[in-house]
């Protein structure tokens, strides 16, 4: 057994080189999810048709953390955060003392 590639148009699958298969033969379409290329918008425009064509393509990403490893994430970030604060006056100093 072969892949055979097509498009649906008109309710009718057309393939993309026509098959060589006789009349009456079975098949099976297995569906194909578009690539991201595929789903993205024609341009770049604001219409609310490529509104909603990249809404939907947001949607179908998943969350690549759960909700404890982004709060652990979070919290790490809160915690670089404060000590880069506390080093500010330090670096600063020092960053001024190599250009005297």
């Amino acid at each position: 057994m072969s892949t055979i590639h097509g498009t649906i148009r008109g309710g009718k699958v057309v393939f993309d080189t026509p098959p060589d298969l006789p009349d009456g033969t079975r098949v099976v379409v297995d569906l194909v999810a578009p690539s991201v290329e595929e789903s993205l918008p024609d341009d770049d425009g604001n219409s609310p048709e490529a509104i909603e064509k990249r809404l939907a393509l947001m949607d179908q990403f998943q969350a690549w953390m759960t909700p404890e490893e982004f709060a652990e994430w979070e919290k790490m970030r809160a915690e670089d955060k404060a000590f880069q604060l506390s080093q500010w006056e330090k670096w600063n100093q020092e960053a001024a003392e190599s250009w005297e």
